[in-house]
């Protein structure tokens, strides 16, 4: 039980990274509030995890919006009494280059990307604080905040964007014992990720895949396992690094 005794939010939660990080954290002891702009699909992840015989519970909850973060925090307070972890997880995709992204698009990505991050962090570290002076932030960041990937320009900005506030937030947060990273996951089977590649031919597929030195996407519970790491105590020297979990692609 790596996170016994442990309460953690997890946005994004009812499906993909979110959802397997949430039944991971579950077997492993957490306390889990599933939160996620689809309510539906927040509640079947909390029921699912509660049937199997963990802890949870869920939250409707838009990551852009502060007063839905101050509820969705509120509420972890109120059905577990503290809270110890935080995966900003929430996320949507955006494709085209400068030329072809729109300012609606641009604005929305880096609304739920960024000020996803920031306001989830603003209402969370205060309670961690409060409660036992500690915790583990880790946000998602992405290999497309790291190297230039095509036609993914305001993904990749909002996806850098986390990079540099994870640093900053590890910094600032050191003194009251939270400490703050990041993961950068590669192409990996999400309901996102699959639908990256769902038009592709049997070529494009493989030159795709030619990119990555495992030759294969990734699955969300690989990606959970890392955050699992960086959530528990095994993590504890480790603060405002990104880890990167992405089948070899940016070792090339």
């Amino acid at each position: 039980m790596r996170l016994a005794d442990k309460v953690a939010i997890i946005t994004g939660g009812g499906s993909g990274i979110g959802e397997a990080t949430a039944r991971l954290f579950a077997r492993e002891g957490a306390a889990v509030m599933v939160a996620d702009i689809n309510g539906t699909a927040a509640r079947a992840v909390a029921a699912a995890i509660s049937a199997a015989g963990g802890r949870a519970t869920w939250a409707e909850t838009d990551v852009t919006a502060g007063p839905s973060v101050e509820v969705m925090v509120r509420t972890t307070l109120a059905d577990f009494g503290r809270l110890d972890v935080l995966f900003n997880n929430a996320g949507i995709e955006a494709f085209g280059t400068v030329v072809e992204t729109d300012e609606a698009t641009w604005e929305r990505t880096f609304a739920v990307h960024v000020r996803g991050t920031y306001l989830c962090s603003k209402y969370a570290i205060p309670a961690m604080i409060a409660g036992q002076r500690g915790g583990a932030v880790i946000n998602v960041s992405s290999v497309a905040g790291l190297i230039g990937l095509p036609r993914m320009s305001a993904y990749s900005a909002a996806k850098g964007a986390i990079i540099s506030l994870t640093r900053a937030m590890a910094v600032d947060f050191a003194p009251d014992g939270i400490r703050v990273n990041c993961i950068a996951p590669g192409t990996t089977m999400t309901p996102l990720g699959k639908r990256l590649i769902e038009h592709d031919t049997p070529e494009m597929l493989e030159r795709r895949l030619s990119r990555y030195p495992l030759h294969r996407f990734g699955q969300p519970e690989e990606i959970a396992h890392g955050v699992l790491f960086l959530a528990s105590d095994e993590s504890s020297y480790a603060t405002g690094m990104c880890l990167t979990l992405d089948g070899g692609l940016t070792a090339v």
